[in-house]
């Protein structure tokens, strides 16, 4: 069995699914990654400066603690951003769901996903999104998907080995 089908993509829910996604990944995939180096850093720059270590150390340590903080507030704007213009520049992409893989086409591009990358199936409003790790997604709509096909999807995700 397999599902043919062109997903029409809207801006606004686009960049509302990333934003969604990029929420659930920071709590679900990269908590440590995402919450540590604050952490680190500020005591870092506690400790350098309590035992008067160099300017440079602290005014180093200091830009880590900033950058740190700084980079998931960024994404947090600039993921669905990139998601809404890349739903204005390609609104309509072709889908090809098989049992071995995701085929995707857009303009002149084609990219081929096999199952195996897809880590999780996550639900994030009108789109359903496949997970490939703590950073990269890739979002079908819902109103798009012929039905049946979040079930093969789901399933193929569930059989594929890790």
């Amino acid at each position: 069995m397999s599902y043919s089908f062109d997903a029409v993509y809207d801006a606004a829910a686009a960049a509302q699914a990333e934003r969604a996604f990029y929420v659930r990944s920071i709590w679900e995939l990269r908590r440590l990654m995402t919450f540590a180096p604050p952490v680190v850093f500020s005591v870092a720059v506690a400790a350098g400066l309590a035992l008067g270590s160099s300017t440079w150390f602290v005014i180093f340590m200091s830009a880590l603690l900033g950058c740190s903080v700084l980079g998931p507030i960024f994404f947090y704007f600039a993921r669905p951003l990139a998601a809404r213009r890349w739903a204005l520049e390609h609104p309509v992409r072709r889908i090809n769901l098989t049992p071995e893989e995701i085929q995707v086409s857009s303009g002149q591009r084609t990219a081929n996903i096999p199952w195996r990358h897809v880590k999780h199936v996550w639900d994030a409003g009108d789109y359903v999104l496949l997970v490939f790790g703590p950073f990269a997604t890739f979002g079908l709509p819902k109103g798009s998907l012929p039905e049946g096909a979040n079930d093969f999807i789901r399933a193929c995700v569930q059989k594929a080995p890790s």
